[in-house]
Parts: structure tokens; C-alpha cells; sequence
């Protein structure tokens, strides 16, 4: 049968509401009998090693800003939560998340990384999804075990940050945008606004995942449709206006409380000046290569680069979105005069990866057409999917990865203050200290009354003293309100690693 005739033939989706649940619906179908059962195991397998790799760390060592988090919105209703940018980098949605979390399971590391967990692994099975709808299900797989045992994303599921709720709100606006390009469904249009809005109050910086999708869907238009590409743009422009008003509604209470200049312009150490861009801009797109290449070798850092530009080179779909990728990064960081952290890149891995995923396809089909003619497609993506399992996992172990510092000395801190400290007495803490000392004490069912205000009566002062971050006992009492901190007489009571604890009882 002619092309044009299968065409002609082939059903129109359905409009609105019933055309996206029909769509759905149709697509699982599809799914469970297109998909052979071992297919079906191995994808279930690799997601349960992935949820073990970050089980593994959901009880490592707090970092401050978690412990920030914790601390500053421990006894505030969620009202104030929603309200506050009372310091800077505050996920507001995350931050609502963990305090529910925590008011339900107790202050815990892994309550406190709860959210951040779930997210990161729904991001498996839904990454799985779109690389299945856009290309086919041995790419899928094989993009499934990178994402599962990457060092970045196994990383950023067990911390207590918005990082991995913006990927899942990345992963579901690529759908949604997908279905919007395929099916011109306006309900599409709309869930890819409200994914993108989502993960804006999950972090600000899903400014440059948003964009990026709403940037893929509009290449994808433009490429794909002649007649109907006006319309459909027109679709898509008031989609991203839609998202733009979402936005405003979900920081109002910000922009009431402190201003939309703040929300704008966060107050920060480092005024953002074009001189500063270009004395500082090289070094931080070094510190992002040095954090992507910590949890892989260099050598395996140039292969990826290989495959993603063969893949880009032999596919249209793909290189559409390494086209949205780039067009929305490189202005917006020209824009905003800085380079993100290393934390922010970690969306473009999904793009990287995806790339990878297609060049070691294409590659085993070489094996297969010059090597070994009975190498199935099955086999192949086996062999592809396990060398990355063990490879991209030991590397993933093995490496660096934190690129926040952890404070692990704060838990034996709080533990011999609970032992030894009486109510009454003062212990004196300052940043970056005060906040993991508080997380660790209100964790271990400690008092953390004794890190008030002021000395109390009679009571012993205890100050804990961070020699490696300059501190000194002298500073830390009169950062803590103690007047008069030069003529009291210390001694050390205790230490750890990085830690020491001095008293004058």
C-alpha cells in the first residue's frame, strides 16, 4: 500500500480530555504487548538498582543547606513556608515537602531526603517512557541504566534539595510536550505549562530545563508540520504564557512578602557584572566538566562526547534536542551574567545520556552488521545495558560525587551534648556549624533550647569551634551574643575530626 494511502487511513487522535486519557490508555496497551517478558524484568531490575544505590545514601551526612532547611522551618506554619526567602537558595516546594515529611516520620536524614528520593526514582521509569515514545524500547533501556547509576542523579535522589523534583517536572513537561507535538491536544499544552510552572517552585533554576522544553516542542513543530505549524506555535506561545502566569500565582505570597525585585534579584555574595562573567566563567564550566567526569573516567567522559555527536548527526528527533538544549542555555547564562553550579547541569545528563544511549545502539548494530551477523537486537541491547550497569556504576561508586561539604562531625557533637550538657547551660555555635549542631541535636531527641540566645543564670558556656573555617572560641561566643567572650577562661573538652568543643566549667 501506497504511503500517502496508509495516511489517509490512519485514525485522527481525539481532541481534548478523552483524546490524552485515550492516548494514554492506548500507549500502556501497547507497552505490555509489545514488550517481551524478560524486557519487562530487566527494566524492573535495573530501577531496583537504582533505588539501592540511593538508599544507600540517604543517611550520609547533612549538608548545611539541608540542615537549613530542617532548622529554619521546623516550628513555621506552611504558610511561612511558601511565603519565605529569608535565605538564599530556599526550594520552596521541596522545603514544604520535607517539612511534611518530617512532621510525620521525625527529624531524620532520610525523612528530611524523602521527597528527593521519590522523585528520583519516578524520574526512572518516566525517562524510560519518552525515550521509548521518541525513539524505540533498546534505546529506552539503555538510557534507563545510565540515568540509574549515574553519580549525579543517584547523588541529588538522597539530598534533601529541589534538584531532583525540577528533573521529575523536566521529564514530565518532555512528555507532555510530546504528546502536544504528536496530537496537537490542548490538555497537553496545558500539563506541560503546569509541569514547568511546578518546577519553578521546586527551584528556580528549572528556568533552563522549562525553556528547553518548550524550545524542543517548537523545533519539533517547525520541522514536522507546514500547514498546521502556525496554529499549532500559537498553541505552544500561549502555553508558555499559561507556565509564565502559573509562575506569578505560585510565588505570590513571595512577591507579597518580600518584593518581586528580591524574587528576581536574590541577594547574593557575588554581584553578577559581565567583568566578573569573564574572570569567572571558565573556571566554572571547568568545575561542571570535573563534577560530570568524578563519576566516569575521562577516557569514557570522550567516548560519550563521540557518541553524542554521532547520535546527533543520524538523528533528527535527537538533534532537535540538543539544538533546545543549546538555545536556551548558552542566552540564558550570557543573560544572567554566571554559570551555574555543577547541581544545575544535571539536567543536561538526561540530554547527554539519551545521546549516548543512541551512539551504543548504532554501535552494537555495527558489530552485529561487520562482526557477528546472529547478534540480535535483544542481545545487543543486553550487552549494551549491562557494560553500562558495571561500568558508569563502578565509576559512579567510585568517584568523588558531592560537590556540597558534609558536616559528619555534628552528630558525635550532638550526641556528647545531650550526654554532658545541663539545661541551663549555653552552647555557642556559628555558621557553617549552627545549623548541622541543631539538625543532629533535634534528630538525636536532644534540647535545642541550649543553642538559645544568651547565657543562662549560672550555667557553663560551651562553644563548638570549626578550626578549619577560621573559627575561633573568642569569635564564635561573640558571634553568639556573649559580651565580654575575650576574658572568659576555655578549656577543650572534647574533639573529633573537624570539630572541638570547649567549655569554661
Amino acid at each position: 500500500m501506497p504511503e500517502g494511502s496508509r495516511h489517509r487511513h490512519r485514525k485522527s487522535p481525539k481532541p481534548g480530555w478523552a483524546g490524552l486519557r485515550s492516548d494514554l490508555s492506548s500507549s500502556l496497551r501497547r507497552f505490555r504487548q509489545g514488550t517481551s517478558v524478560d524486557h519487562k524484568r530487566f527494566v524492573i531490575a535495573v530501577v531496583a538498582v537504582g533505588a539501592v544505590l540511593r538508599i544507600l545514601r540517604m543517611n550520609d551526612p547533612v549538608t548545611y543547606d539541608e540542615a537549613l532547611t530542617c532548622v529554619h522551618f521546623a516550628n513555621r506554619s506552611f504558610g511561612f513556608v511558601f511565603s519565605d526567602l529569608g535565605f538564599t537558595g530556599n526550594h520552596i516546594l521541596y522545603t514544604a515537602l520535607a517539612r511534611a515529611c518530617t512532621l510525620v516520620f521525625g527529624v531524620h536524614a532520610w525523612a528530611l531526603r524523602l521527597p528527593a528520593f521519590l522523585a528520583g526514582m519516578l524520574v526512572l521509569p518516566l525517562f524510560y517512557s519518552f525515550s521509548r515514545a521518541v525513539f524505540n524500547r533498546h534505546i529506552a533501556v539503555i538510557v534507563l541504566c545510565l540515568v540509574a547509576v549515574g553519580g549525579p542523579f543517584v547523588e541529588y535522589s538522597a539530598l534533601a534539595r529541589g534538584y531532583s523534583l525540577a528533573w521529575l517536572f523536566l521529564v514530565c513537561g518532555l512528555l507532555a510536550a510530546r504528546h502536544f507535538v504528536k496530537t496537537n491536544n490542548s490538555w497537553s499544552a496545558v500539563l506541560l505549562a503546569l509541569a514547568c510552572s511546578l518546577g519553578m517552585l521546586a527551584t528556580p533554576d528549572m528556568i533552563y530545563p522549562a525553556l528547553m522544553c518548550f524550545a524542543w516542542a517548537a523545533l519539533m513543530v517547525a520541522m514536522r508540520y507546514k500547514s498546521t505549524a502556525r496554529q499549532r506555535l500559537m498553541k505552544l506561545a500561549a502555553s508558555f504564557a499559561m507556565a509564565l502566569a502559573l509562575c506569578f500565582l505560585l510565588y505570590l505570597p513571595v512577591i507579597i512578602r518580600h518584593s518581586l525585585d528580591q524574587l528576581l534579584n536574590p541577594p547574593s555574595d557575588v554581584e553578577n557584572t559581565w567583568a566578573n562573567f569573564m574572570n569567572t566563567h571558565q573556571d566554572r564550566v571547568f568545575d561542571i566538566w570535573a563534577y560530570f567526569t568524578d563519576s566516569a573516567s575521562t577516557f569514557l567522559a570522550f567516548a560519550a562526547a563521540v557518541a553524542v555527536i554521532y547520535a546527533a548527526y543520524t538523528s533528527l528527533k535527537y538533534r532537535l534536542l540538543v539544538f533546545a538544549f543549546l538555545f536556551t542555555a548558552v542566552p540564558l547564562v550570557l543573560l544572567k551574567r554566571v554559570v551555574a553550579p555543577p547541581a544545575v547541569w544535571v539536567y543536561s545528563l538526561f540530554v547527554l545520556n539519551l545521546g549516548l544511549a543512541i551512539g551504543l545502539f548504532y554501535l552494537m548494530k555495527l558489530v552485529r552488521d561487520k562482526v557477528v551477523p546472529g547478534f540480535s537486537k535483544a542481545n545487543r541491547t543486553l550487552v549494551a545495558s549491562v557494560f553500562v550497569l558495571l561500568t558508569f556504576g563502578w565509576f559512579g561508586l567510585k568517584g568523588e560525587g558531592d560537590t556540597v561539604e558534609r558536616y559528619p562531625e555534628a552528630a558525635p557533637a550532638a550526641d556528647w551534648i545531650i550526654h554532658n550538657v545541663r539545661a541551663g547551660d549555653r552552647v555557642c555555635t556559628a555558621m557553617p556549624w549552627d545549623a548541622p549542631v541543631e539538625f543532629e541535636l533535634r534528630s538525636q531527641g536532644g534540647n535545642a533550647d541550649l543553642l538559645g540566645n544568651g547565657p543562662r543564670g549560672s550555667g557553663s558556656i560551651y562553644v563548638v569551634v570549626g578550626p578549619g573555617q577560621g573559627q575561633t572560641s573568642e569569635g564564635v561566643m561573640a558571634d553568639s551574643g556573649i559580651a565580654g567572650s575575650d576574658t572568659v577562661k576555655l578549656h577543650q573538652v572534647a574533639g573529633w575530626k573537624r570539630l572541638e568543643m570547649f567549655s569554661n566549667r
